[in-house]
């Protein structure tokens, strides 16, 4: 997908790498790539002009090794790869975890059991200390927890539960965000208290009081200036084409501008050239 040439800008660098994922951090997104130290400004290059080049050139998303396929075999064979990370609330065998290292560092913690707005209302799981976080990396607008528990397992167990009344997918593409998501947020939650009962209410933090759910409901930080109607209709990068655009925001793990838009989630392992203003590069970029 090739548009408008422009001329270049002063103080601008070029790097190259293989994308692994946007990590959102206190609030603000950064691309981190396989083979790159450093990740990438993308909350700063909002309003900035940036090309990007996209070339096959397969990396194991993971460890960063070449490989036909991503992640890798080696990669495939341990967690976070295995099926009882994906479906912990069946597959995970927790006392006799074959992983007791992975166990102890991504396993053994707190977790706490979610809803999120996107276009619709999902449920998912992630570690307690980092739920905002993992909210912003999957592009919800708003969220709220429903549960805590004390390892992924119970969490799973819980997650699964709730995916008899709410979805546990959502879509990985730009979309348009749901209207009143609170109130969305407040319904559904109502749904998820009928089936945390029995041995699964001991989890539940959902208050009984209804401004009470409400107060619960954090707005996820946002980097986007566009508009999301315009931005849904826009082409992807993809493979052997490149982008010279304005961008205009960022969510979850993609990058939108004013003429296409970067799936960085559809990239793993492919190589990547980013042309951006140096500040927002890491040190390593080639200065322009």
């Amino acid at each position: 997908m090739a548009t408008q040439q422009n001329t270049p800008l002063q103080r601008r660098a070029s790097v190259n790498g293989h994308p692994t994922m946007v990590s959102w951090s206190r609030g603000k997104p950064r691309l981190y790539l396989a083979d790159v130290d450093g990740p990438i400004d993308l909350a700063g290059l909002v309003g900035e002009e940036i090309r990007v080049d996209v070339r096959s050139g397969f990396r194991c998303q993971h460890c960063g090794k070449r490989a036909d396929n991503s992640p890798c075999q080696e990669c495939r064979s341990k967690p976070p790869h295995q099926q009882c990370v994906f479906t912990p609330g069946t597959s995970c065998t927790y006392q006799d975890c074959p992983f007791p290292s992975f166990k102890r560092r991504s396993c053994a913690h707190n977790f706490v059991v979610y809803l999120v707005a996107k276009d619709g209302v999902k449920a998912g799981i992630t570690q307690a200390d980092r739920y905002v976080s993992r909210w912003a990396e999957q592009g919800a607008t708003h969220g709220m927890i429903v549960a805590r528990t004390p390892n992924r397992r119970v969490a799973g167990i819980v997650e699964d539960a709730l995916e008899a009344v709410v979805p546990t997918e959502s879509t990985k593409e730009w979309y348009e965000p749901l209207d009143r998501p609170r109130t969305k947020l407040v319904q559904a939650a109502h749904s998820c208290r009928k089936e945390l009962t029995g041995s699964l209410e001991p989890f539940s933090v959902l208050p009984a009081d209804e401004e009470a759910l409400e107060d619960r409901i954090v707005t996820v930080p946002v980097h986007f200036t566009g508009d999301d109607t315009t931005v849904t209709d826009l082409p992807e990068v993809g493979i052997d084409e490149h982008l010279q655009s304005e961008v205009l925001g960022v969510r979850g793990q993609i990058l939108a501008t004013a003429e296409g838009v970067v799936n960085f989630d559809h990239l793993k392992g492919e190589q990547l050239t980013i042309e951006a203003p140096a500040e927002y590069l890491p040190a390593t970029g080639v200065a322009r």
